[in-house]
């Protein structure tokens, strides 16, 4: 599976995540769900399109600044080689 989708993944799981707990813990949201649906609708994409812009800047910044191959290059503790 290509990295990309991998990213796309992680981020539907979060944000799926996010909702869920927002949702559940407050009482009047519901109530704002149904009278508001269209609203709802737009502020649910548009904190996902905020995130996933947030997210794809810090992964540019972290690939630029040789952060990633960084990462990549540490050894799994877990193996003892």
């Amino acid at each position: 599976m290509r990295p990309v989708f991998k990213i796309i993944i992680v981020y539907e799981i979060v944000f799926f995540l996010f909702w869920n707990f927002l949702y559940y813990s407050n009482s009047g949201i519901e109530n704002w769900f149904e009278t508001k649906t269209l609203t709802a609708v737009y502020t649910f994409l548009s904190t996902m399109a905020l995130a996933f812009g947030f997210v794809y800047v810090v992964y540019i910044t972290a690939n630029l600044t040789g952060m990633i191959g960084k990462i990549k290059a540490l050894k799994d503790p877990r193996k003892n080689i």
